[in-house]
């Protein structure tokens, strides 16, 4: 006994040694071979996240539903995966062999279900063996377990590797040899099963006879122990003779089949009891599991441990521009702002050093401009970064990171000594290179210093293999052939054919030389590219443009080809192009507090001034920023101040000739064929303003819809009622009273165009623009003309009614628009047929005898060969909103609200159908999140919901999702659910306010309101009109709690909306009130574990006292 406790005691030493020598690792010296796999550990959350930790968050989650415990999984790979390693003979171990190995000795839908969660990360830069080492650390620091150390440097099997995986039923003596095989002492043995057991448990499924089927509902599992956390649990319950461990208890000891206890006993229990205590069980684990992680084959070396960068760059790029007399220099730098807060980093520079390691640059010095915040489990990060042109004749060699702190200290950083290295030598040119379908074509500028030199274009494939859940990794090398020079450098430009998905999986290299010399600007995205190589002028800017094109001649290798690069020829080299569609202003500030402009935001890798111009076409003013970003708005912030044109010096990524700003810079532009969206007079009416719909609608006496509606059209259906609306862009409400709750909004919240006049406002979701007759108008809309122009045409739409209450309109278009659509509505009461006809040359006549206050029947069909987008649903009440590439849905749903009844009811499998709901919008029946989509069908909108418990699909077109049912009114007749699905006609997707529901047949975890140190969460309030207002943040991809909170640091409140929103105070600027949680139920951007209050609706903290 006392041989056994020294054996022990010499082990936790050990270890604590060994933590005590990790925490004094060497800084890590960039760029290393470990980088890529650095990123997927410590990159979990927020800007530029890789979501490796996802599926082990929180730690008793699984995607594949209750039952099962990712977790425990990724830990049991890891193990299986060493456990046929011999240390004596130098083979196996943690080489991912075990993806050859499903079967008899790994039980199970775990290990594929890992290796395929795995699979998507596995590049050159990281192996399978790799991911699976540090599949160990992210699960049991995910259920709050060690840091366990991890080196890299593994080597994937090529084969499958010998049977040897410890089983239930062997023997203790056949444990111990196993365990010895693998460099494991008896105590070892004890505590890897220990670690490896604090999370998880048995399946009755795969094992039979230790948990029976049926014995354990409601999903015949049973854990280890009695948390879901990587605790001591297992041991001290072991101990004290609490167990509900299956393996040490229970139907086990009549089958034997007991092999913890088995292994548990084998010194006399002296390692498991030692290890019940809280800190011994964690240090053993910490060094059992690395032990574990580290055997490898004897032709295997590991690096030493990952060590996070206190300062790293990434995304650094060189580009050659026209004329090679500049260079862009592009990228971000990340911060570890664990060991320096935040909120003390005034600026972050770069200092750099001309390519000769001298200071023929000049000044040498780069601003940076924060970019956004990333965490891990112990670790937290800003990005900064800059977008700069230097001479390619000094260019760069190197650089330092200088920060300078709030309160005016420095601090130097140059990478152990080193600087931070930048080779010029080959540079890939993103902009001349592209990926269209079936072929990737790839230029790459090589400095002409280099004589003769041998340039290559290598790229890393992801091939399917039979039967295997992980791709093999293949590369493929194609000879660059010389195209022209460009200032001091050639082009060179190889093609080789790709299959779509390879296209979206594909990394590759260009490079210079082999061997040591081997120069390399490599690890690149093929989906990165755009799909149009664009011209490189040799002489920059030039007045006339003059074909120089380039032929690519590739190698005979089977699948590159030899494609000519139409695209390289010389073109004029314009800063502001010029246009009669828009006007160039000048170089503005935009602080970012407010956006200079505020209306909407775009993101492109290959962005254009047209592209943002486009984009942006229902707005006076649009703006390029920091190469890729796009701003739309109608009016500038008072603090965008013009400022001097080199200012915004940064290169448009999809068009070289033109400038896109820089950063904090705005390249601004306004829209000469702008058309101010108005409300328009109406003869005989009055204006009132936008109102807010109520339930059984605020104008409830007729209503008409068309795709071609304008306020005039509205009017004239309505025939001189005392009050009539247009809502939704293409509804048309009258009544002779406005009913009470209707109240006025905000002019802002009505803020949809005319589907038939886009320089009209038509309402919004539950929004309405009304007008009530005036004195001037008698009791019928006679002898009245409406007349409109649509700002995007020459349309004029002109209706007239007469006292015989008929009407005829006419519309005719000279747009130079190909696109053409017919559509009808017919609205039918006891005496009353209403029909409208529009095409894009077309005559519209109205004939109405009388307009009933109700309407029994109604229908409206539309089709469309347009290239034209309409109108998304959007959120109601939503104040601003941020757009991405996405174009609208042209989906125009078709639907009869008489159409005759089925008897069939909607079916998805994994879901229960809930029935037909009215989905007034005031909040909606799922708050969730949502989308539209013009291929929208069950299964798309149950992929977009798989975090909730609840899909619905409605209005043809939408998808909405939720945890609860927000605003349930009582089911309705599912045939009020009638409108097919745009992606899939045999289902149907709701109605105009219906709404189909379905409910997961696997209960999803519901997320939480995440608690923050030094926080109090208060409660889901309202926000409208806004409560807090010093500051405010939008991140579309990585809000989260956590991220608000270091962004709001100081401030008394803060709070989370609409996903990607995040609010900062001192004071309330309007009272809010408090709202049922239930209210606040759309889950942040950047961490769906947390929520972030929904649209008007504000997650709330406050600043503890």
């Amino acid at each position: 006994m006392v041989k056994r406790s020294w054996t022990i005691l010499t082990c936790i030493v050990s270890v604590l040694q060994h933590g005590a020598i990790l925490g004094a690792a060497a800084a890590p010296t960039w760029p290393s071979s470990s980088d890529e796999l650095e990123d997927i550990m410590l990159l979990n959350t927020g800007y530029r996240a890789r979501g490796f930790a996802t599926k082990v968050t929180p730690c008793s989650f699984s995607a594949e539903g209750p039952g099962r415990i990712a977790s425990a999984e990724w830990l049991r790979t890891a193990f299986h995966d060493m456990a046929t390693g011999n240390v004596y003979q130098g083979t196996g171990g943690l080489d991912a062999s075990i993806m050859f190995e499903l079967g008899p000795d790994n039980i199970g839908a775990a290990f594929e279900t890992t290796l395929t969660t795995y699979a998507p990360f596995l590049t050159s830069r990281s192996s399978m063996a790799d991911i699976i080492a540090m599949g160990v650390y992210t699960a049991v620091r995910s259920c709050g377990g060690p840091v366990i150390p991890i080196k890299t440097g593994r080597i994937d099997a090529t084969d499958s590797g010998p049977i040897g995986v410890p089983l239930p039923e062997n023997s203790l003596l056949t444990f111990q040899q196993q365990f010895d095989r693998m460099g494991f002492s008896t105590t070892e043995m004890i505590a890897v099963t220990a670690c490896g057991h604090t999370i998880g448990g048995v399946h009755a499924d795969n094992f039979p006879q230790i948990v029976p089927k049926g014995s354990a509902p409601p999903h015949d599992f049973v854990h280890f122990d009695s948390t879901t956390v990587f605790d001591e649990k297992i041991a001290s319950e072991y101990v004290g003779g609490a167990s509900t461990d299956p393996l040490t208890v229970g139907h086990c000891t009549t089958t034997n089949r007991c092999s913890d206890a088995r292994v548990f006993e084998s010194d006399g229990n002296a390692t498991i009891t030692a290890m019940a205590n809280p800190a011994t069980f964690r240090a053993m684990c910490q060094a059992t599991l690395q032990k574990m992680i580290e055997v490898v084959p004897t032709s295997t070396v590991l690096t030493s441990p990952i060590v996070p960068y206190d300062i790293k760059p990434s995304a650094i790029q060189l580009t050659l521009l026209d004329g090679g007399s500049s260079i862009s220099f592009t990228g971000e730098i990340r911060v570890r702002t664990t060991v320096r807060a935040a909120s003390q980093i005034a600026s972050v520079r770069l200092v750099y050093k001309d390519r000769s390691g001298g200071n023929a640059c000049g000044g040498c010095t780069i601003s940076t401009t924060q970019k956004g915040t990333a965490a891990g489990f112990d670790d937290d990060f800003l990005f900064y970064g800059f977008s700069t042109d230097i001479s390619s004749s000094s260019s760069i060699s190197a650089f330092n990171v200088l920060i300078t702190l709030v309160g005016g200290g420095t601090e130097l950083h140059n990478n152990n000594g080193n600087g931070y290295p930048v080779q010029e030598t080959v540079m890939l040119q993103s902009p001349q290179s592209c990926s269209i379908p079936n072929n990737l074509t790839v230029v790459a500028a090589v400095r002409d210093t280099q004589s003769a030199p041998v340039v290559d274009l290598t790229l890393t494939l992801k091939v399917p293999q039979e039967d295997i859940p992980v791709p093999a990794l293949e590369k493929k090398t194609v000879a660059m052939i010389q195209q022209s020079s460009v200032g001091p450098y050639k082009l060179y430009a190889a093609s080789y054919a790709l299959s779509s998905s390879q296209s979206q999986t594909t990394k590759f290299d260009v490079s210079i030389g082999s061997g040591a010399s081997k120069i390399v600007d490599g690890f690149k995205n093929a989906a990165d590219l755009g799909t149009t190589c664009k011209a490189l002028s040799p002489s920059g800017a030039s007045t006339t443009s003059s074909s120089t094109s380039s032929t690519v001649t590739s190698s005979s290798s089977a699948t590159s080809s030899s494609t000519t690069l139409s695209s390289f020829t010389t073109s004029s080299s314009t800063a502001a192009p010029s246009s009669s569609a828009f006007a160039y202003l000048g170089c503005y500030v935009d602080s970012g507090n407010p956006r200079a402009l505020s209306g909407a935001v775009f993101y492109n890798n290959a962005m254009t001034i047209e592209k943002c111009a486009t984009s942006c076409s229902k707005f006076q003013y649009f703006g390029v920023e920091y190469r890729q970003e796009c701003y739309c708005g109608n009016a500038l912030a008072p603090s965008s101040v013009q400022t001097t044109e080199t200012d915004c010096s940064s290169t448009c990524p999809g068009n070289l000739q033109q400038k896109c700003g820089a950063g904090g810079r705005l390249s601004t532009y306004k829209n000469l064929q702008h058309t101010p969206v108005t409300n328009p007079t109406v003869p005989g009416y009055t204006y009132q303003g936008c109102y807010n719909d109520v339930t059984g609608r605020a104008l409830a006496d007729t209503r008409t819809a068309s795709d071609t509606m304008t306020v005039g059209k509205c009017a004239t259906f309505c025939n001189g009622a005392t009050y009539f609306g247009v809502e939704y862009g293409r509804e048309c409400y009258c009544g002779a009273v406005l009913k009470t709750g209707s109240t006025k909004q905000t002019e802002t919240e009505c803020s949809l165009t005319c589907t038939g006049n886009s320089s009209e406002y038509c309402g919004a979701g539950n929004r309405l623009n009304i007008y009530k007759i005036g004195t001037a108008s008698s009791s019928s809309f006679s002898s009245s003309l409406v007349s409109s122009t649509v700002s995007s045409s020459s349309t004029t739409i002109t209706s007239t009614s007469t006292s015989t209450s008929t009407s005829t309109s006419t519309s005719t278009s000279t747009s130079s628009s190909t696109s053409s659509s017919t559509s009808s509505s017919t609205s039918t009461s006891t005496s009353t047929s209403i029909s409208t006809t529009s095409t894009t040359s077309t005559t519209s006549s109205v004939t109405s005898s009388s307009i009933s206050s109700t309407t029994s029947s109604s229908s409206s069909t539309s089709s469309s060969s347009s290239s034209s987008s309409s109108l998304s649903r959007p959120p109601s009440s939503t104040s601003w909103h941020i757009d991405t590439w996405t174009s609208p849905s042209s989906y125009h749903p078709t639907s009869t609200s008489t159409s005759t009844s089925t008897s069939s009811v909607p079916t998805f499998s994994g879901y229960a159908y809930q029935g037909c709901y009215p989905d007034a919008g005031n909040p909606r029946v799922l708050t969730g999140k949502s989308t539209s989509t013009s291929t929208m069908s069950y299964s798309s909108c149950a992929t977009f919901c798989s975090k909730f418990n609840y899909f619905g699909v409605e209005y043809g077109s939408e998808c909405y999702c939720g945890n609860t049912l927000s605003n349930p009114s009582a089911r309705v007749s599912d045939t009020e659910c009638s409108f097919a699905c745009s992606g899939k006609a045999t289902e149907k997707c709701g109605a105009r306010s219906r709404i189909n529901v379905f409910k997961s047949n696997i209960p999803v975890p519901v997320p939480s309101n995440a608690t923050i140190p030094g926080y109090a969460y208060r409660g889901c309030y309202t926000d409208n009109p806004r409560v807090l207002g010093d500051k405010k943040y939008q991140d579309k991809t990585s809000m989260s709690i956590r991220q608000c909170a270091s962004l709001c640091v100081g401030y008394t409140y803060f709070g989370a909306e609409y996903a990607s929103e995040c609010y900062c105070g001192n004071v309330f600027k309007n009272t809010p009130t408090k709202l049922r949680e239930e209210d606040c139920s759309m889950l942040c951007s950047g961490n769906e574990t947390e929520i972030c209050g929904s649209p008007s609706r504000l997650s709330l903290y406050q600043a503890n006292a």
